[in-house]
């Protein structure tokens, strides 16, 4: 008997030490980015007003998409990079965020996500709202900044951070900060 009321009162103290760390855990939206790798491991995450920011959605479209090409028309002559992650939620909402450059040669080092013009750097957020399309760009008034960390044009690897804030037509601030890729491009 005396072995049973040891045994409950072990089991007891056993349940309160377990149970008592059984709280829900919150994710800092950091930590919830991948990781800063330099190995084309096809991945992108940033921090949209700080909450995490994922590629994510159904497989028909494309979520990420990274290229760098030579383009010789006659609209368009240099070099163009392109980095845009999307992000489909539950709702018709469709989110991205993306980093371009139009005429402008990349290698690592920074770089001013100013406008969209030749020669010139830029950050995007666009939102899908149903049959609402609503893009926002950086500007020379509210620009943000590009690292190239790794440009490995054998390879095909590019690998960075980026930040940027954007003002909507509503006047709110979107921050868009903490931006970290690691992607294979398309030539």
């Amino acid at each position: 008997m005396k072995f049973i009321h040891l045994l409950t009162i072990f089991s007891l103290f056993f349940i309160t030490i377990t149970a008592s760390d059984c709280k829900k855990h919150t994710l800092n939206p950091v930590d919830q980015l991948p990781p800063e790798t330099q190995t084309g491991a096809n991945t992108f995450g940033c921090l949209i007003n700080g909450e995490a920011f994922l590629p994510e959605g159904p497989s028909l479209a494309p979520i990420l998409q990274c290229a760098y090409q030579y383009l010789n028309t006659n609209y368009d002559r240099g070099y163009f990079f392109q980095l845009s992650a999307s992000h489909k939620n539950n709702t018709t909402d469709v989110l991205s965020v993306g980093i371009f450059t139009d005429s402008l040669i990349i290698s690592t080092g920074n770089f001013l996500l100013e406008n969209n013009q030749k020669g010139s750097a830029y950050g995007l957020y666009t939102r899908y709202t149903g049959t609402v399309h609503v893009k926002y760009y950086t500007s020379k008034d509210l620009p943000g900044e590009l690292t190239i960390t790794k440009f490995d044009e054998i390879n095909q690897i590019v690998s960075g951070t980026f930040w940027f804030n954007l003002i909507t037509s509503s006047g709110d601030t979107l921050k868009i900060t903490n931006g970290r890729f690691d992607m294979q491009f398309t030539r």
